[in-house]
């Protein structure tokens, strides 16, 4: 469907043993209009494609061979408090030393930490006769499904009588929705909280590229798959509006049941809340129980020395560790049969894939190295993708099937999201759980075609040729697609979609008509996808190695991570680093909510979608619903 370039062609074999830096098959016309996209967007959006490939390019720094390393020894004097928050990012994938954008721009190092090392250190803390006690202090970065994984985890910390506090400095809902699951929440005076409901809302580039000549043609299958309309309209379309409502909703209404049973007040109070004000003093804070107590920073050290914690080496504060830090105690189990967590973490792209990329041709390797393992006895898949390439989700998915013909059980655990080419790579698996909250599904396929055609005639730049066939130049950007080409597309497209419908109807055991109408490009919570067969069981990450076990009838396994742990040489931007970045003083504030960083971060998203553009037909299994809302 796309001039082929004799010059680019190569072994698909060759490129897994050497993987060039750009995989994906080169279309000089392709490249020159996502290259003039990309700029035209970042014209409007006043410079910050700039600040964009700046982070592109730091991050290009980083590293990230070798395999897991030992655990770090780390020193924790008696009485100390273990303190999640206070700048924290928690991430599926192992972190592979890559600060997030905010920390890059603002010269604030966010550390980085897991989600499951980040549980387990919870629970070694719980038997650590040196932790006095944990301290939820905001500031984190986390999806609502990672969130809840931690809740849980410290509600089990709970039983060892250790004391939880929580501690609020102009703590976000998010925030607040961990921080709540504390015995007792202090607050500063000085300080809000948010508690005001969620929101989803997108911008429309529609109108602007059509200022700038740029042409969109689109084929889809399902009423639902509304992941193209930015690029079309102005404003969200009716569909996308119910099924965004519907999901929104849904996730609140988790998020209102857990903070009322954690706080003991209604949720029918906590909605009045959200719609009074929506962001809090402390005094209002107090009044509506979501807090126990006012503290000024001096008086919640006190407070912590009270109840446990040793004084610090200036005698000035508390003695404490921060999780990141406590994580590098964790030892995952080095004994017995393998169990591998695989991580499928962000857009799915064709080829190698860059950081924050699930790469089609990386991750099918990776598949299919761990299928020769003769140590193997099942893989988690953590999903966490709003899916993208459709070629590239295919290949994945035939390496989950033949883990599984091979007798090899894939239990799928999927994270805050998984839909689209996220579900179609995890619709193979032996059994998929997820957390009610998890946004799911949105089987559908849509094509998204650019053109310059009104744009070549602003500036006046002329295109002519002659060709042999009918389609010879099937989808050139010179021209906008005539009927008879939209046509041909909308084939393709059909057809992925009915491969779509087949590979979730043999992985689910369910009728070809049956898929189809749960699927129609809906986007499902897991909670609604469980009653419609796309889920099987509730649960988290650990549920899903615990599923594993179960499934390969092992009791002792050695948990191998992929991609592994960074080790080895370290990268340019660690070794600017301090030693000590991963631990920062409770009131040493990283700066994340600095509004121009969070501006950039947002728009940062834009392009990247933009680059993640690369299926070799122009066909996606994309979910338009990107998260729960902020």
């Amino acid at each position: 469907m796309a001039t082929l370039d004799w010059r680019n062609v190569g072994s698909r074999a060759q490129w897994e043993t050497n993987p060039p830096q750009h995989t994906a098959p080169h279309y000089p016309m392709k490249e020159f209009f996502k290259s003039v996209l990309a700029s035209t967007i970042g014209t409007f959006l006043a410079g910050l494609g700039l600040c964009f490939l700046m982070f592109v390019l730091m991050v290009g720094l980083v590293s990230s061979s070798g395999s897991q390393p030992e655990s770090t020894p780390v020193l924790v004097k008696p009485k100390t408090m273990l303190v999640i928050g206070n700048g924290l990012a928690i991430n599926d994938t192992p972190a592979h030393g890559t600060p997030g954008l905010a920390s890059l721009l603002s010269g604030s190092p966010m550390p980085e930490v897991d989600l499951l090392r980040a549980l387990e250190a919870i629970d070694l803390a719980a038997k650590d006769n040196n932790v006095a006690g944990l301290l939820i202090a905001g500031e984190i970065e986390a999806g609502i499904v990672q969130l809840n994984e931690l809740r849980q985890a410290i509600v089990k910390f709970k039983e060892s009588k250790k004391p939880v506090i929580g501690w609020i400095e102009n703590t976000s809902q998010r925030e607040y929705y961990l921080t709540s699951v504390a015995d007792k929440i202090y607050m500063h005076p000085a300080s809000e909280v948010e508690l005001k409901g969620l929101a989803s809302y997108n911008m429309y580039y529609g109108e602007i590229l059509k200022l700038f000549g740029v042409g969109v043609q689109v084929t889809k299958v399902g009423k639902y798959k509304s992941a193209v309309e930015p690029f079309l309209g102005d404003k969200m379309s009716e569909p996308a509006r119910e099924q965004t409502t519907q999901l929104l909703n849904g996730v609140w209404n988790r998020l209102l049941t857990d903070v009322s049973v954690s706080r003991q007040v209604t949720i029918a109070s906590l909605r009045r809340a959200a719609d009074d004000a929506g962001i809090y003093n402390a005094e209002k804070a107090k009044s509506l129980k979501l807090i126990d107590g006012i503290r000024q920073r001096d008086e919640l050290i006190t407070e912590l020395r009270k109840i446990g914690a040793g004084a610090d080496e200036s005698g000035t504060s508390f003695r404490q560790i921060s999780l990141a830090k406590y994580a590098h105690k964790v030892q995952l189990p080095r004994r017995g049969e393998r169990i591998a967590i695989v991580y499928a973490e962000g857009e799915i792209v064709d080829g190698w894939g860059g950081v924050g990329e699930i790469g089609g041709d990386r991750l099918a390797r990776d598949l299919r190295e761990l299928r020769a393992d003769p140590r193997l006895r099942a893989v988690v898949l953590r999903v966490n993708s709003p899916g993208g390439s459709a070629f590239a989700s295919d290949i994945i998915a035939r390496e989950v099937g033949l883990l599984r013909n091979k007798g090899i059980p894939v239990v799928v655990s999927m994270g805050d999201l998984a839909a689209s080419g996220g579900y179609y790579i995890a619709a193979r698996g032996s059994v998929i759980m997820a957390d009610p909250a998890t946004i799911t599904g949105s089987i559908g396929v849509f094509g998204l075609h650019f053109n310059y055609q009104e744009l070549a005639k602003k500036v006046n730049l002329g295109t002519d040729g002659v060709k042999t066939n009918r389609y010879a130049n099937l989808f050139d950007m010179d021209h906008a697609a005539t009927p008879e080409e939209m046509a041909v597309v909308q084939a393709t497209v059909d057809s992925i979609y009915e491969d779509f419908l087949k590979v979730v109807g043999e992985g689910r055991k369910m009728e070809r008509n049956n898929v189809h109408e749960i699927a129609q490009g809906r986007v499902w919570l897991g909670l609604n996808a469980r009653e419609n067969g796309l889920v099987d069981k509730f649960g988290g990450l650990r549920d899903a190695i615990r599923e594993a076990k179960v499934l390969a009838k092992i009791n002792d396994a050695e948990i191998i991570q992929v991609p592994a742990l960074h080790s080895g040489r370290e990268n340019i931007l660690q070794t600017l680093l301090s030693e000590d970045s991963n631990e920062m003083p409770l009131f040493a504030r990283a700066q994340s909510k600095d509004p121009a960083l969070l501006f950039l971060k947002s728009h940062a998203e834009v392009l990247k979608a933009i680059r993640s553009l690369n299926d070799p037909r122009g066909v996606y299994l994309s979910c338009p619903v990107r998260g729960a809302g902020r």
